[in-house]
């Protein structure tokens, strides 16, 4: 039979061996804590407001640099965004990289809870990771998962694959380790297959999160009900996120609307992004006619 003393230190090494666990491996409702605030409820309207779809997105620095997947947003005309339970309409398009699926927003924030970055380097398959997301438009939904492999997809699209809740709501969510940082941002390819989940890992797209060269497009404001937007901001609005085809379309439209040498340049460069370099040409010999008119 043990003696008393060798039972208390047991039990004394037991505590101690708990609490150092649980200081190094902080819970899921810890993480949770500390990441919901910046995790942001992303919105997707068509031109007359009609929700398209649902995601997410977080907060990347604290004067409103909001990340999230461009496919989110492609093919929307207005975003709106929540962080902390403020909705805003983005001021800006910051920065956006269409071949690893991510664009940044500006809302006009301040002092905004925000995440930092990690390094997606040392992760490692078996690492436990967590995700905020908005799941069938259940905001602020937490997951638990983990690191099941790294794939290499060319062109600079490299991914994590790991487990955990799979959804279109969850676009754009960051990827987090246990020290609350972003190590990957959960993008569209997840939901090819909805028993397969991505994540771009971060460190790809560090070099656009860092970059000072900023787009700072405008983009249309959802919460300006007093005058509609004109097809020419539609039309910007979709050039802005690469969808070149629809942005011709609401170009022509607008011509009936007014006839503006702005919008033949725009109908140039739209044709020359695609390629169709006859048209464009044509378009930027109407723009110089136009504007030796005027």
């Amino acid at each position: 039979m043990k003696s008393p003393i060798k039972i208390l230190v047991i039990l004394f090494v037991i505590s101690i061996t708990s609490n150092l666990y649980a200081q190094q491996f902080p819970s899921g409702y810890d993480i949770f804590e500390k990441a919901k605030n910046a995790v942001a409820i992303v919105n997707v309207y068509d031109e007359n407001r009609n929700l398209l779809r649902i995601g997410a997105g977080y907060t990347y620095t604290a004067d409103g640099q909001i990340v999230t997947s461009h496919s989110l947003v492609n093919g929307g005309t207005y975003v709106k965004i929540k962080v902390n339970d403020t909705e805003f309409a983005p001021s800006a398009l910051y920065k956006i990289d269409r071949r690893r699926d991510l664009i940044v927003y500006k809302v006009d924030g301040n002092n905004l809870p925000f995440l930092p970055v990690g390094n997606s380097d040392n992760v490692k398959i078996g690492d436990r990771i967590f995700t905020i997301g908005n799941p069938k438009g259940f905001e602020r939904s937490f997951s638990e998962g983990m690191i099941s492999g790294k794939r290499d997809f060319g062109a600079g699209k490299v991914f994590f694959q790991f487990t955990g809740m799979s959804s279109p709501g969850m676009i754009g969510s960051p990827l987090l380790n246990e020290y609350v940082e972003v190590v990957g941002l959960i993008s569209s390819r997840s939901y090819m297959n909805e028993s397969i989940n991505f994540a771009t890992q971060i460190n790809s797209l560090k070099p656009i999160l860092e970059s000072t060269e900023v787009k700072n497009y405008s983009v249309p404001n959802f919460f300006v009900y007093e005058k509609p937007p004109t097809n020419f901001n539609i039309g910007l609005s979709y050039e802005s996120m690469g969808n070149h085809s629809t942005a011709i379309w609401y170009y022509l439209k607008s011509l009936k609307d007014e006839v503006k040498s702005d919008t033949f340049r725009r109908l140039a460069y739209c044709h020359e992004q695609l390629g169709n370099i006859k048209f464009a040409e044509d378009y930027y010999r109407k723009a110089r006619e136009l504007d030796s008119v005027n």
